[in-house]
């Protein structure tokens, strides 16, 4: 039986997220990390924009707006499908190179619609403080494979945009919002 998810509707932002099967890893390496978000980036990016994401070795998180639609056509099914296939296509690819057979993510990526501004930063720290909520690291900036860095360094790599910092009103700020220990689960 089909589980209900939420719709993915044009102008929103949505907190996206999903694991690996039973006790697999969706990341095993460097590469892994960079493909998974170079496939993103040419795949998504011309529905959603990204604001931040986190990967961990097991499962990801993904901040995102979709795009508004223009011309009234855009449904969820076309947005859940553009992920499946995105998610289809790093599996497939992971697989051939580890030579290894089945599903590689839990069915039907989460995803939950946000719907303040004051959660929207709730999320934003919770997504970049999953390392540490998941001992991986004692301090952010260790952490590689997540969004927190390049809004500090000013280098962008996946997110283009600058908003994130202005929700937190200064880099001092945002800074110091990541540090407090917040790590409630949210999902």
């Amino acid at each position: 039986m089909k589980k209900f998810v939420d719709p993915l509707v044009p102008d929103t932002f949505y907190h996206v997220y999903n694991r690996a099967c039973g006790f697999d890893k969706i990341f095993l390496e460097d590469k892994n990390y960079y493909f998974f978000m170079d496939l993103f980036g040419e795949r998504m990016l011309e529905y959603v924009d990204l604001f931040c994401y986190c990967l961990i070795p097991n499962h990801f998180h993904l901040l995102i707006k979709t795009k508004p639609c223009e011309n009234n056509d855009a449904s969820d099914l076309n947005l859940s499908k553009k992920f499946g296939n995105l998610f289809a296509a790093y599996a497939q690819s992971f697989n051939h190179y580890y030579n290894r057979k089945g599903n590689l993510f839990a069915q039907n990526f989460r995803r939950k619609a946000i719907e303040s501004d004051e959660y929207l930063k709730t999320v934003v720290i919770y997504i970049h403080r999953n390392p540490i909520k998941h001992g991986l690291v004692h301090d952010l900036a260790e952490w590689k494979y997540s969004s927190y860095q390049e809004y500090l360094n000013k280098r962008r790599r996946y997110c283009s945009n600058t908003d994130v910092l202005k929700w937190f009103s200064t880099a001092e700020m945002y800074r110091f919002c990541h540090t407090l220990d917040s790590d409630s689960d949210i999902e």
